[in-house]
């Protein structure tokens, strides 16, 4: 019943909405009263039959003459260039190969210290570089020194560790190592026996083949094609080795084939400036294809479609003058104005349809609609001699009330109905692109203001951004004074972000609408409530401040509302007020009055301190998303120490009797504030019994999360576990800064250490957060209800 009310008075709300606006638009506006009269157009039908009455001059075929640069651009081949680095890679692979394969025949572990120092050596070594636009060349160099032995005598390994070691160092050359390191062996085995090394002529033979390709140069589409020359042995090119004998030489094919077919890699890169270039030289060497019509040739045939060489001819001759047509129906204006309002009533109730089911929220958007219909009216009537005035729209507070009021995606939503409102009233494009975009440029400095000073800044900032807009829009689109066009909106911006600030205030208070600047004054030292709190229950005061720093780092963490956070935070217990007593935090050298209590009575008041927190926070006119932090800040949570202190004397007693009558937190700001109340209560009682580490804090706060969620309690908020993260990492982080470490002064009494040390004892709490016992801990006083420590 309640939810067809609320719809019923929306839709009234938006059928006078789209009247109002739609008066707006119209009245007073000169639409004309003439027909609109048919024109000529490209692509249209003829209205008549056209001959020239004389030649025409040349006209030029634009799209024949594209055609035929068309194809005098597709006449040109793609251009490549060489890429050096590729080519010089190659050779660098299959030379680290060749040294790779005669270092990894020798086993240096097995020689002997006495024979390094007069073993022979032998040094094969073959260089080979190719630079571009060098020849390639070869060099063999051998140095003997007086021998004692030979490298041959040198412990080899066996060929299947060689084969691994460079299959592990060279995997792509898998296929081709077994007989390189086979012709190897057997090479070093015939200068063993005093014969001629020939595995060098191998080595050449591997890198002039290798070379010789990629001085032909290899494109990436013939990669592949390269590759499998070598590589298919249908198509292998004759390969022989001088001086190998000839039962080796179809290894060596083969082994030389395979290094080369998988060594290769395309090193000629296409060049797109050059081909582009080229490309369009071709296209601009084409001269245009022209049509010329003489004396007497009809031109086109009434009702045949105008093409673009008949409309230039037309137009050349004369024939036909383009005729004026009348101004905008006052019908089409009302009715745009009605589908501005029904879509942008439409876009916001998709984004959030919670919010915009509420009146008063569909109220609220109804003056912002109406307001930008009146602003959009502005420039024709100012800028009638001086078009520069024009500029003085201030687009800039409906910006400024819709971020502030709602939210950044409204502002934005809203751009779209006043840069149409703009269109309509002014039929002028510059203004129109200035009203959309000065609607949107306050969300990118409004949307993290945390006091009121930042407000001011956001004014000016917006109107430094849209000056230069205007005079650029006015550059390209208009006739009028730049500079002054940029003078213009900056003062105007001005006007606007200043008087939007001053209707904030009004509005948010009218329409019960919770604003940046509404926390603003709730988090005010001297607000009464606070006053109230810090005068009756000194200690909840100063539990409240440390929660509200707490809420709101925690908040910065997951990009939710800091000021929101806070303010909650601060007034959560404002209910203790009316009994500070039954609260340890305010029992400072005085017995605790719940020990002579029952443990249902005890409960019973401190449940009371949330409805007597509603019932003040009514008195003082808190916003509703501010009281959500007295009623959600314990949930239902379970009172524990109560119910055991119960347990002990009924042990069938409900646990429903001991536990909150609140709301569980649906806002993710009120989730923040339940953890924040609960981890600010266990780190106090954690530090008055043990000097508090930066592990005791995170365990404090890891134990508080958890129990939260095994009990339920943020079941229904908005948070994520990567919420949850991020917040205990910034809660422990404030924490440390809080309980940091201080000198201790001579004669001045220490802190109270708990047996056990590292691992903090933590006291049960009326609301659950807590795991462990006071009694535990050694102190006498239980706290009442789980906030203080």
């Amino acid at each position: 019943m309640r939810l067809n009310r609320a719809a019923l008075i929306n839709t009234g709300i938006l059928a006078l909405t789209m009247l109002l606006v739609s008066v707006i638009l119209v009245l007073g506006t000169d639409t004309g009263g003439e027909e609109p009269l048919e024109e000529l157009a490209i692509g249209q039908p003829s209205p008549e039959t056209f001959i020239a009455p004389r030649s025409t001059d040349p006209i030029v075929d634009e799209d024949a003459t594209e055609q035929e640069r068309q194809k005098a651009r597709n006449s040109v081949s793609t251009r490549y260039r060489n890429d050096n680095e590729a080519t010089l890679t190659v050779i660098r692979e299959v030379n680290s190969f060749f040294t790779d394969l005669r270092d990894v025949a020798i086993d240096e572990s097995l020689i002997p210290e006495e024979e390094e120092t007069t073993t022979s050596t032998t040094v094969e070594q073959t260089t080979s570089s190719t630079e571009p636009g060098e020849t390639t060349s070869s060099t063999t160099t051998t140095t003997t020194e007086p021998p004692t032995t030979t490298t041959t005598t040198l412990p080899r390994r066996s060929i299947e560790e060689q084969e691994v070691i460079m299959g592990v160092r060279h995997p792509t050359l898998t296929l081709a190592i077994p007989s390189f390191v086979v012709l190897y062996n057997n090479d070093l085995d015939r200068v063993a026996l005093g014969e001629d090394a020939v595995f060098p002529e191998v080595e050449n033979e591997s890198l002039e083949i290798v070379r010789e390709e990629l001085t032909r140069g290899i494109k990436p589409s013939d990669l592949t094609e390269r590759q499998d020359l070598y590589l298919n042995p249908l198509t292998r090119p004759p390969i022989f080795v001088i001086g190998l004998p000839l039962e080796e030489q179809v290894m060596a094919r083969e082994a030389i084939a395979r290094l080369v077919g998988f060594s290769l890699q395309a090193n000629l890169r296409i060049d797109d400036e050059a081909t582009i270039a080229e490309r369009e030289a071709a296209a601009a060497a084409v001269e245009p294809v022209t049509i010329t019509y003489r004396q007497g040739d009809t031109i086109v045939k009434e009702g045949q479609p105008i093409s673009s060489i008949e409309f230039q001819a037309i137009q050349q001759l004369g024939l036909y003058e383009p005729e004026v047509t009348g101004g905008t129906s006052r019908v089409a204006m009302a009715l745009f104005g009605v589908l501005a309002v029904l879509l942008a009533a439409f876009f916001l109730w998709r984004i959030a349809p919670a919010q915009w089911t509420e009146p008063r929220h569909m109220a609220l958007l109804a003056i912002l609609l109406v307001l930008a219909a009146l602003m959009s009216r502005l420039p024709a009537v100012v800028a009638v001699d001086n078009r520069a005035l024009g500029y003085l729209l201030p687009a800039v507070a409906i910006g400024f009330l819709a971020a502030i009021l709602f939210d950044p995606r409204t502002a934005v939503v809203l751009a779209i109905p006043m840069a149409g409102f703009t269109a309509l009233s002014t039929v002028d494009i510059a203004f129109t692109v200035y009203a959309g975009i000065a609607t949107v440029v306050p969300v990118a400095f409004v949307s993290r203001v945390s006091s009121r000073r930042q407000l001011r800044v956001a004014v000016l900032l917006s109107a430094i951004t849209v000056a230069p807009v205007a005079a650029t829009l006015e550059w390209v689109f208009g006739d009028g004074d730049i500079a002054m066009s940029a003078v213009w909106a900056f003062a105007g911006a001005v006007i606007a972000g200043l008087i939007s600030l001053g209707l904030v205030s009004f509005l948010e208070s009218a329409f019960g609408i919770t604003t940046a600047l509404g926390l603003l004054d709730l988090l005010d030292r001297n607000h009464p409530a606070l006053r109230l709190i810090e005068e009756q229950a000194p200690g909840t005061f100063n539990h409240s401040m440390l929660v509200g720093a707490l809420a709101g780092r925690a908040a910065r963490a997951i990009d939710a509302d800091p000021l929101l956070a806070q303010a909650a935070a601060w007034y959560h217990d404002l209910g203790k007020v009316a009994l500070p007593q039954y609260f340890v935090e305010n029992q400072f050298g005085v017995s605790n009055p719940h020990d002579t209590l029952p443990p249902e009575e005890s409960a019973q008041i401190i449940r009371s301190h949330v409805t007597e927190g509603l019932k003040l926070a009514k008195r003082y006119r808190l916003p509703g998303d501010v009281t959500d932090g007295i009623r959600m800040h314990h949930g239902t949570s379970l009172m524990r120490y109560f119910y055991h202190r119960a347990l002990e004397i009924d042990p069938d007693v409900d646990p429903n009797l001991f536990r909150h009558h609140g709301v569980k937190p649906k806002q993710k700001e009120m989730a923040i504030v339940m953890i924040s109340d609960a981890t600010e209560a266990a780190a106090r009682a954690y530090a008055h019994n043990e000097d508090p580490t930066a592990s005791g804090l995170k365990t404090v706060v890891e134990t508080v999360v958890t129990e939260k969620i095994d009990d339920g309690q943020l079941d229904e908020s908005q948070l994520t576990f990567g919420d949850l993260t991020k917040i205990k990492a910034e809660l422990v982080r404030a924490l440390m800064g809080y309980y940091h470490a201080r000198v201790p002064y001579p004669g001045f009494p220490g802190p109270q250490v708990v047996e056990g040390g590292a691992t903090p004892a933590l006291p049960t709490t009326t609301d659950g957060t807590e795991g462990g016992t006071k009694e535990e801990s050694g102190d006498v006083h239980e706290p009442a209800d789980g906030e203080d420590g």
